[in-house]
């Protein structure tokens, strides 16, 4: 059984930081993949976009979630009234407007100053020596452990709820022995194996958070 019409291919290669997305014509997504060295059953995962399937005798098979609107070559039609955007409540604010130190003073809510990298560097020591996690799926287990200490010193002693990449690296770049790109790389596999939460700048510059089952794993 194979796909025909609009199809999407997504491929992922944690280990060495890459993903593929493909989107269009079924035969001519198989061609880029096989350009690509990634054609086969094995690698990555293909899916229809509103497309049928076809078996080995060419007979068409509607996919499971098509209605019958789609059989006839349509769009799908939904259930219920026609939307009307007129009953929508317009909430319009430019970017950058939001106010989020006013708006947390509103809630009497009160955040501390960044602490610097040698506040933190002095902090981390108190937790020294460190033990790599335990069963931990990457290539870098005591330094996941380190990086989960700090950042449970940020979120818990100082209260921010996101740290950014550059006084991460800036605290544990020299400790781990490694560069810009390698500490940045690794921080994002840490975010696709959902240790990690990315947060993307207005600036351009990224930022992480933990998220809390991670912050408590030994």
């Amino acid at each position: 059984m194979r796909l025909e019409g609009p199809v999407r291919f997504r491929f992922r290669d944690l280990e060495a930081d890459i993903e593929v997305l493909i989107e269009g014509n079924a035969s001519w997504v198989d061609s880029i993949r096989q350009d690509l060295g990634i054609s086969g059953e094995g690698a990555g995962y293909l899916v229809p976009i509103h497309g049928t399937f076809r078996n080995s005798s060419d007979s068409k098979i509607s996919g499971a979630n098509r209605s019958r609107a789609d059989s006839r070559g349509g769009p799908p039609q939904r259930p219920g009234p026609t939307p009307d955007p007129s009953r929508i409540p317009a909430s319009i604010r430019e970017i950058g407007d939001l106010d989020i130190q006013g708006e947390f003073d509103k809630l009497g809510v009160s955040l501390g100053p960044i602490p610097s990298a040698d506040i933190l560097k002095e902090e981390l020591e108190e937790f020294a020596p460190f033990e790599p996690l335990e069963g931990a799926s990457t290539e870098h287990a005591l330094e996941e452990r380190v990086l989960q200490a700090l950042l449970e010193i940020i979120v818990r002693t100082h209260g921010r709820p996101s740290t950014s990449e550059s006084l991460l690296f800036e605290v544990l770049g020299d400790r781990f022995g490694m560069d810009t790109l390698a500490f940045g790389k690794w921080l994002r596999r840490l975010w696709k194996q959902g240790r990690l939460e990315r947060v993307f700048g207005s600036d351009g510059k990224d930022a992480y958070a933990p998220f809390p089952f991670w912050l408590n794993r030994e």
